[in-house]
């Protein structure tokens, strides 16, 4: 019978992820697709943004030395966003123009229109205009050369406009990393496929793990090898490695007879970075290295695969995509009761979080077994007891891993 050669701790373990995860090649994305994906160099404005002074609203732009209260003014012409006016403003002469249209010659304001007697060939103003109201100078956004998203930013719906306003068409980034998840073991049945039979179960792993590298910004597939037959996992396996950056599987990591995922990569030339983790749920975690690709062998048990997942995998897909978010979010909490810990090993609790006077306040989500699946669903954060100790007190500090950033505001 396999044992573990010796259980690392969880910093340790996220060191050794880290280390042996290098940035994945940069490459030009379209900017529909670049949403999650990080900047792989400082992108510079190529131009003054605007480029041109513009009005910020609709109404008639003039000239503010003649801009009193009462006074008419006669509307000469137009100017419509993307059709700059054709005359250069006079004494008393006013040129209907709309958001986004470029400040016509001569004129240094904008009246709005709600501030006149209304649209037509003369107008009467009702409230004087000073020089620069309504106007948005040219440059007032960014300068030619300015550095508008300096490399390692993620990418966003801002960042994307603001590449946009500049003409840009594609982003320099680094690549979106492929996973697959691969599922094994012969009790699991696809939801949806057939009813159960006695000792089957629904296969909820690989659709979990999915949605998690969804979550992280990977580009992800499901590979189904339901067998506990060693030749099957093997082609399942080498497929994945053949085709992936990031392998991962749930199950077939520990030292039972029939978990047989880990001969099966070292056979594969998977190189052994580590294997067996003191932390509770999650001790029996592989991760090694083939190549270009990163195998994760998780626990099969649901919950301690999810958190796992959390814990290992999501930050190495950060780093291959050059994402300064590594890690979820880092808090104190504390108990309001003695926590015990009698595992031996770091206890991820599963928590809700509270704000309280004193701060963040976490609470046991209830049974913390590893099969478990509800229990993630009422959970906030992973509070982090241990290792070593054989708990907490009320009120001692401890860290916790936020699953849910919208409780923090």
């Amino acid at each position: 019978m396999q044992l573990f050669e010796k259980l690392i701790s969880h910093h340790e373990a996220m060191g050794l992820v880290l280390e042996s995860t290098p940035r994945l090649p940069v490459v030009h994305t379209l900017l529909e697709d670049a949403r999650g994906l990080a900047v792989a160099e400082d992108l510079r404005a190529r131009f003054e943004s605007p480029p041109f002074d513009n009005s910020a609203v609709d109404g008639y732009a003039l000239r503010s030395c003649d801009a009193v209260a009462a006074r008419v003014f006669r509307v000469v012409d137009e100017a419509p966003a993307g059709r700059p006016a054709r005359k250069k403003l006079g004494e008393g002469e006013a040129i209907k123009i709309f958001t986004g249209g470029v400040i016509p010659e001569g004129a240094d304001a904008v009246a709005m229109v709600e501030n006149t007697s209304g649209w037509g060939e003369e107008f009467e103003l009702k409230k004087a205009v000073l020089p620069g109201n309504n106007v948005r100078k040219g440059g007032e956004d960014v300068h030619k050369g300015e550095v508008i998203l300096h490399a390692d930013t993620e990418i966003g719906a801002p960042e994307i406009a603001l590449a946009a306003t500049q003409g840009y068409g594609e982003l320099p980034v680094y690549r979106r990393p492929k996973i697959v998840v691969l599922s094994s073991g012969t009790e699991l049945v696809e939801p949806g496929a057939r009813d159960l039979s006695p000792g089957e179960i629904f296969d909820s792993n690989s659709f979990a793990l999915l949605a998690q590298a969804f979550d992280a910004g990977a580009d992800a597939r499901r590979l189904y090898a339901a067998s506990d037959n060693v030749e099957v996992l093997r082609a399942a396996i080498e497929e994945a490695l053949s085709s992936a950056d990031v392998v991962v599987t749930s199950g077939g990591v520990s030292v039972g007879e029939k978990d047989l995922v880990k001969g099966v990569l070292l056979s594969l030339g998977v190189e052994q970075i580590f294997w067996g983790i003191k932390l509770k749920p999650g001790k029996p975690v592989f991760f090694g290295v083939r190549e270009n690709a990163r195998f994760f062998g998780l626990p099969g048990n649901p919950v301690s695969a999810m958190v796992c997942f959390e814990l290992f995998v999501r930050p190495a897909l950060m780093r291959m995509m050059g994402r300064t978010d590594r890690h979820r979010p880092h808090i104190e909490v504390y108990f309001d009761e003695d926590v015990e810990n009698k595992f031996g090993r770091m206890h991820a609790m599963r928590v809700r979080l509270s704000r309280t006077e004193k701060g963040w306040m976490a609470q046991s989500v209830g049974a913390q077994g590893s099969g478990l699946v509800s229990s993630l669903t009422k959970a906030d954060a992973l509070a982090l007891v241990g290792p070593e100790s054989e708990g907490v007190r009320a009120g001692d500090p401890v860290e916790a891993i936020v699953l849910r950033e919208e409780v923090l505001f």
